[in-house]
């Protein structure tokens, strides 16, 4: 074979790969979701996650299907001793997989992993000192994304705790989660992937309005709605105001209505239809 020839031929074997690959993991996807989902893992959602009983019918159906994709895709990995069980690995995926139901069939394609941790846990950070000196310290945590590791780290002691508490505004799971879409087009900054420029443009603009009335209430004593770990970046923000969406809408939207209807639009979700009885 001349050269030219097979040059060609193997530039366009790459094209084919790259134009076939997401046809590929859409059938893919598409085959995980029409598989029977077992009744032992029915049985888990309906008796250990309170908030799968409140769901409507129709999106019990396709978080039932999300979950397939989501398991069959993600490593689980216990930390310390805790042994991966069924009920750690639906429970988690479950909340995953709600907050991304409805955004373009996404499954968190940069995660890898999930660690779990039986109690809270110790990270190393570097923090920068001054200009010329980083220090390394540790800090304990409840839950961390990392989006350039493709990973997520929990706590399944807190995680038990929300599921106690599902109505309180405070959710390990869907914080870190929150992170992870943060995180898909690089460092988290409170502003995850949106559908075009004019969303960007109402998402910042709000955003940053209600992140500094925050930190404004924060600085004057005033009454919170919303979590005071909200103020200490934009994108603890959005994790935090995406728990309180989730678990207290009716709070949200009461005192934050900009607020309430952006992260209504963007998840395409309407928590009222759960938390009704809240």
């Amino acid at each position: 074979m001349r050269p030219t020839l097979f040059v060609l031929s193997l530039l366009l074997l790459v094209i084919a790969y790259i134009w076939g690959q997401p046809l590929l993991r859409k059938l893919r996807h598409d085959s995980l979701k029409k598989r029977p989902f077992p009744l032992e893992w029915l049985e888990i959602l309906e008796t250990e996650l309170p908030l799968y009983n409140h769901l409507p019918e129709t999106i019990k159906q396709r978080l039932r299907s999300h979950i397939q994709v989501f398991l069959a895709e993600k490593q689980f990995i216990g930390c310390q001793g805790l042994q991966i069980t069924d009920n750690i690995r639906l429970i988690i995926a479950a909340q995953a997989c709600l907050l991304s139901l409805n955004l373009r069939e996404n499954y968190y394609p940069k995660l890898k992993m999930i660690l779990v941790y039986p109690h809270i846990f110790q990270i190393k950070r570097a923090i920068a000192v001054d200009e010329y000196i980083v220090e390394e310290q540790e800090n304990i945590v409840s839950g961390e994304s990392w989006g350039k590791e493709g990973q997520v780290i929990l706590s399944w002691h807190i995680i038990q705790q929300d599921l106690a508490n599902w109505q309180d505004g405070h959710n390990v799971i869907f914080h870190e989660f929150a992170h992870q879409l943060d995180q898909q087009e690089g460092i988290a900054n409170g502003v995850p992937p949106l559908k075009n420029q004019a969303d960007y443009q109402q998402w910042s603009r709000i955003f940053t309005e209600e992140y500094q009335q925050l930190q404004s209430q924060i600085e004057n004593g005033l009454k919170l709605t919303i979590d005071p770990y909200g103020a200490t970046h934009p994108a603890e923000f959005f994790a935090v105001v995406t728990e309180l969406f989730l678990e207290k809408a009716q709070i949200l939207q009461q005192f934050h209505p900009q607020l309430f209807q952006i992260l209504k639009n963007h998840y395409q979700l309407d928590p009222f239809l759960w938390l009704d009885s809240q």
